[in-house]
């Protein structure tokens, strides 16, 4: 009887073994990092338009020319100068600034849910409100697909983590898009912080208008 059981604690031992091995080697695969191997600071993630996209790795942030690097809106105050030549917009407030305080940076906000769908080079906001006591995160719209239903982004600062051993870098990401009643909604997917909405540069005229 206690050969018996050796025999089965071995055999759930191999087996469990060879499931980590499994489940180690997909998550690896599928662009995962044991949280030792991160990505160092200011490691370039990607690219896109042109614009290189950073890890925020450990340690104080230094104040660049576009933002605290490598921070989410140090990424959109670049893209924006480099791929739109817009105006430099550091040290104009926090992510959810590009909202709910849009106008002075330039900006016109459009509401999610609301009969302006989001387009590529938007600023996409994930903000509860602009009391919740959240800074907020901001991303570049890259992709609108209305067939498949998506809206594709970059950003800086993200990152997903899994167990207590992996992490990764979500430098490029899609979150679902929804037309319904005339009215375009972007869902927060996995994100914990839903969309406020999206920004874009406003018409000349409106800027002209803008003290």
């Amino acid at each position: 009887m206690i050969r018996f059981f050796r025999r089965v604690l071995i055999a759930w031992l191999v087996g469990l073994i060879l499931w980590l091995a499994g489940f180690t080697a997909w998550r690896l695969h599928t662009g995962w990092k044991f949280f030792f191997n991160a990505p160092a600071h200011g490691e370039i993630l990607g690219v896109e338009n042109g614009v290189a996209v950073r890890a925020y790795g450990w340690g104080d942030s230094q104040r660049g020319e576009f933002g605290l690097e490598y921070e989410c809106v140090e990424l959109v105050n670049r893209y924006y100068a480099q791929v739109l030549k817009y105006r430099n917009m550091a040290k104009m407030g926090h992510a959810e600034s590009y909202f709910w305080d849009a106008s002075p940076k330039g900006l016109v906000a459009y509401p999610n849910g609301g009969s302006v769908p989001p387009a590529v080079h938007d600023i996409l906001v994930f903000d509860g409100g602009f009391e919740d006591g959240s800074v907020g995160h901001v991303a570049i719209v890259v992709g609108v697909d209305v067939a498949n239903n998506t809206v594709t982004f970059i950003q800086q600062h993200s990152i997903a983590t899994a167990d207590v051993v992996f992490r990764r870098e979500r430098w490029k990401d899609t979150v679902p898009l929804r037309f319904l009643d005339g009215k375009w909604f972007v869902a927060q997917g996995r994100y914990t912080t839903p969309v406020a909405g999206w920004s874009r540069p406003a018409p000349p005229a409106i800027q002209r208008s803008t003290p």
